[in-house]
């Protein structure tokens, strides 16, 4: 029989026992996840360019398999086929455009870095002259300016680095065309397998999500396309009536920074203002003038009609998503910053949405 004060009755004694066991479990848990997040942050670092390169060829095979498969509903013929006909016509276009304009394009390509040069000292003397403060302007060596901003943003600015980076850019081409054409010639299978990684109940949601993405991308880069397709072409033309050399190479420039949402104009800006400059400082302010005209068009007609249907995004976060990625991945980050941003919205929405109903329901 136990006695009032016999410290047998109270037996707590061995408590700890039982919840030792468990801190332990919960510790090693918590180690073996911070673990895993470091490992998968430096995976993640060190594959960055492998990563990007795969964004790009998702973009690609969405937009591979959104013609073949329009082709298909409208000639009734087998969607493999039709991908064959768009990969081809595209590799045909490519080589085509590449007989027919690849000397001239090539000779003002060569062209360019001169006429920026000359363009950036001429233009510096008459901005001293102009705005009277040479003792300040005469200290500024613009192109040395010029080529620091590039470097930063992973531009190539010297012989052997444009070797390197044409000889990069025709690699990395390649594996962006190999990985669009498998992944747009049987999409679902790729699909699945990425489903398997979430739970046997959440699988079709994250099924939905992936497709709502690919819909979203699809729709933005046809927007951009066409975008980019008119600012070149209306710069084009203006730069044809002002006499601008090297006309074709600085409109193509600039529609190809269209690609990038608010900065991409300022960066087709810089060289058709200098090779302007280059003539003469009048001529220099007239591309100015041309180009501010096009851009007018673009943002406050072509983006409220195309972009504004496809996908909106804050212009904050789509600049200061540019701005981390380009300066964080270089170059090809800056190019892809804002189709990652619009990818990202659709499971940021669903998480949210869901929260809200969440907190609509317990109310």
């Amino acid at each position: 029989m136990t006695m009032p004060g016999d410290p047998a009755k109270n037996s707590p004694a061995k408590s700890p026992d039982f919840h030792e066991p468990k801190v332990t479990a919960r510790a090693a848990k918590a180690t073996a996840g911070a673990l895993a997040v470091v490992a998968l942050a430096f995976v993640l670092w060190y594959a960055q360019t492998a990563i990007l390169l795969t964004f790009a060829g998702i973009l690609l095979a969405i937009v591979l398999y959104g013609a073949s498969r329009a082709l298909a509903e409208l000639t009734g013929l087998p969607r493999m086929l039709m991908l064959g006909v768009v990969a081809l016509a595209i590799l045909g276009g490519l080589v085509l455009a590449g007989w027919t304009a690849g000397p001239t394009l090539g000779t003002q390509v060569a062209l360019l870095a001169q006429s920026i040069a000359t363009g950036a000292t001429m233009l510096t003397s008459q901005l001293a002259s102009f705005v009277d403060r040479t003792a300040f302007l005469e200290k500024i060596d613009l192109v040395q300016v010029l080529g620091n901003f590039m470097s930063q943003w992973g531009i190539a600015t010297g012989a052997t680095s444009v070797a390197m980076s044409v000889f990069g850019l025709f690699s990395a081409g390649l594996i962006v065309l190999f990985f669009g054409v498998y992944l747009a010639a049987d999409p679902h299978t790729y699909v699945n397998l990425v489903s398997r990684l979430a739970p046997e109940d959440k699988r079709q949601t994250l099924i939905d999500l992936l497709h709502e993405t690919g819909d979203l991308l699809r729709r933005w880069l046809i927007g951009q396309s066409i975008t980019m397709s008119v600012t070149g072409g209306f710069t084009y033309l203006g730069l044809l009536i002002l006499g601008v050399p090297i006309a074709f190479v600085l409109a193509l420039f600039a529609g190809l920074a269209c690609f990038l949402p608010y900065l991409g104009p300022i960066i087709g800006a810089i060289p058709i203002i200098l090779v302007a400059g280059g003539e003469s400082f009048n001529m220099a302010l007239w591309a100015l003038g041309l180009y501010c005209c096009v851009q007018f068009l673009e943002s406050y007609l072509l983006t409220p009609l195309i972009q504004a249907r496809a996908v909106s995004m804050p212009p904050a976060m789509v600049i200061l998503n540019q701005l981390v990625f380009g300066a964080v991945f270089g170059l090809l980050g800056l190019a892809l910053a804002t189709p990652l941003a619009a990818a990202a919205t659709v499971p940021l929405r669903h998480v949210f949405n869901k929260g809200e109903d969440g907190n609509n329901d317990g109310a």
